[in-house]
């Protein structure tokens, strides 16, 4: 499927190229009049670039969040801004509405307008954050990384260029996204072209420790050996602790 990338509406929303291009695909199919009828494997391999089924389903999901589609039967579909902005405007009063009744529940006096106010202004701030905010805590992006290698003097893309860095990327595990954007924020790696930048970045390996080391230390499971590392680095790597209470 050939796409027109409409790149407002991703910075707009914080969508990443994934999401960016499966709103296209979905626009696209919106404009012809059918939406997209098929399953999530399909919409990944109808794309220019390989990509998972289940990062198809997590773009979709944050889309739904978004109120950027939306699903009519069996199809999705693209929503126009105003729409998109209709669905947000409900979705505000519906919230309100909410807080009201929480009010009138513990008492508050309806003639307090400052009060009212406030936990209005609290719901916001606790839905934004949870329909804008929708990447893991702390777990960089494919966008971070591009703005962190632009910053450094990184290079225009290609199209092309770009795919394949974002094919790059997603093979990264967790950790290994957190140590690119670390070392290449702070100057210790950098390529030419971002998909090298990404590639040549070795898998990192969590630091395991003698057991004489000051602070507190933990035991954790690693390829069928017991191994002593810090809490951090346990978190850090997903390890499982199978001492807590080593120091």
């Amino acid at each position: 499927m050939k796409l027109l990338i409409d790149d407002t509406t991703g910075r707009e929303h914080g969508l990443n190229a994934n999401e960016t291009c499966v709103y296209a695909a979905i626009l696209k199919c919106t404009k012809a009049g059918r939406g997209w009828f098929a399953n999530y494997r399909d919409l990944a391999a109808t794309l220019p670039f390989v990509i998972s089924k289940d990062t198809v389903q997590r773009a979709v999901q944050k889309l739904f969040n978004l109120g950027l589609i939306e699903r009519r039967e069996n199809a999705l579909f693209a929503l126009s801004q105003n729409e998109t902005a209709l669905s947000q405007n409900e979705t505000t009063l519906s919230q309100n509405a909410s807080v009201l009744s929480q009010i009138e529940t513990e008492n508050v006096s309806p003639y307090n307008p400052l009060m009212i106010n406030e936990k209005m202004k609290e719901n916001e701030h606790a839905t934004c954050a949870q329909t804008c905010d929708t990447r893991t805590p702390d777990l960089p992006t494919f966008l971070d990384l591009r703005k962190e290698f632009s910053s450094k003097g990184g290079g225009g893309m290609t199209t092309h260029m770009e795919m394949q860095a974002v094919n790059e990327w997603n093979k990264c595990s967790p950790v290994k996204k957190i140590k690119l954007l670390e070392a290449l924020s702070s100057g210790v790696h950098f390529k030419p072209r971002l998909d090298w930048l990404i590639a040549d970045f070795p898998e990192p390996e969590p630091e395991f420790l003698r057991g004489d080391e000051p602070g507190p230390i933990v035991q954790v499971r690693y390829n069928d050996r017991f191994k002593l590392c810090r809490p951090e680095t346990a978190k850090l790597f997903n390890l499982t602790i199978t001492n807590k209470n080593w120091k």
